[in-house]
């Protein structure tokens, strides 16, 4: 009957939280949406549930299961006044899927006027193309005309607009000046587990091997539980041909958490000499796991590149420069042109990354492998 109706809304809802819990996410699905179900009939001045936290949690499951589309669906029905921080920041990640830009952005800047210290959020703006001034408008001003801040407020305002300049540095492929943002960011938090982790990240993309593997170790010395980037650890171990660590990492990267992505590129990276179907089995659990996880994409199409499969590296080394441009999948892409004897997108390729990075030898070398592929551009 209707009466007791919003009781079974309500142990329908508390029976998906229990299943969300234990990850029984398609059980939860099924559950949610019969509390909805009988939350439609239940008049409102019974009702107990909250049905925007209830489309909330499906559109969780739905995105836990790689059912994006759904989980967008379900998103969509909420309200915008009614979304909180962590609407807003699934939101932008779902549009950000879809490849809906403005929508995604939307969300991420409301995000950080619910709280500016949402450094995902400030990270993929400054991804999106949104310049560091625009992000800082967002942020809390600078203090009132009444006279001089407190002093700690002054300063975090301050470090966080440099947090905000580092990551559109690095979005636009200024490694550099990211770096020097970073380090004046180091001495403010000195052993600052995510600063040292971005730095080793930039290093290793621009081939500061040495320095990166330096600030890895760092990070777990001081967090053995890390695992964001420790996949590209794994690779600059793999460089350096350390198996002794590599053999370490991955055992405890396993222990720590098997569902990353991070542990199954760092996986691909470890069986790479041995045994190139496991390498590649593994790059692509990594996708699977996680479609936007660019190392997986990077790893693989070196594989392909290793296997004498240029064609298949040029659609993996694609798919990660749609991700996030670096220096790596530029690297890959020309290699891969050049072993097609495609010289003509080679040379278009590196003077892309030319113009993306003019500050970088690495990418001018590139236009002199491009160049040197044919006997007419030797001079050049």
């Amino acid at each position: 009957s209707v009466s007791n109706g919003h009781l079974k809304a309500e142990n329908l809802a508390l029976y998906g939280d229990a299943l969300l819990r234990d990850k029984e996410y398609r059980r939860a699905i099924h559950v949610y949406k019969q509390a909805l179900q009988y939350h439609k009939f239940v008049p409102k001045v019974n009702a107990t549930i909250n049905e925007n936290e209830v489309r909330f949690k499906l559109a969780t499951c739905h995105r836990a299961i790689n059912e994006n589309r759904a989980a967008l669906a379900k998103m969509e029905a909420i309200p915008s006044k009614s979304r909180n921080l962590q609407m807003n920041l699934l939101m932008g990640k779902l549009y950000r899927w879809s490849k809906h830009i403005p929508p995604a952005i939307a969300c991420y800047k409301e995000c950080l006027r619910h709280c500016p210290y949402i450094f995902e959020a400030i990270i993929s703006l400054a991804e999106l193309g949104v310049r560091a001034k625009d992000i800082f408008s967002l942020l809390p001003q600078t203090p009132n005309r009444s006279g001089r801040p407190p002093f700690d407020q002054f300063d975090s305002i301050r470090w966080l607009h440099r947090y905000v300049e580092a990551q559109c540095c690095i979005a636009s492929n200024d490694y550099k000046g990211g770096l020097e943002l970073f380090s004046e960011l180091l001495q403010r938090f000195p052993n600052n587990v995510h600063i040292l982790l971005e730095m080793a990240k930039v290093k290793a993309i621009i081939g500061k091997n040495d320095e990166a593997i330096t600030n890895f170790e760092k990070v777990r010395s001081i967090d053995p539980y890390v695992v964001t980037y420790m996949d590209e650890y794994a690779m600059l171990l793999k460089l350096k041909s350390d198996q002794l660590k590599l053999n370490k990492l991955v055992h405890d990267l396993l222990t720590i958490d098997p569902a990353r992505p991070e542990v199954y590129v760092a996986l691909s990276v470890f069986y790479e000499r041995k045994d190139e179907r496991a390498a590649l089995a593994n790059a692509e659990k990594s996708i699977e796991i996680d479609e936007r996880h660019l190392p997986g994409y990077i790893v693989k199409g070196n594989l392909f590149l290793s296997m004498n499969q240029p064609d298949a590296a040029v659609v993996a080394f694609r798919c990660a420069q749609e991700l996030r441009p670096d220096l790596r999948s530029y690297q890959g892409l020309v290699q891969s042109y050049l072993a097609l004897s495609k010289a003509k997108e080679a040379l278009y390729t590196a003077r892309e990354a030319m113009k993306a990075m003019p500050q970088s030898a690495k990418a001018l070398k590139l236009v002199g492998d491009a160049y040197a592929s044919s006997s007419s551009g030797r001079e050049k």
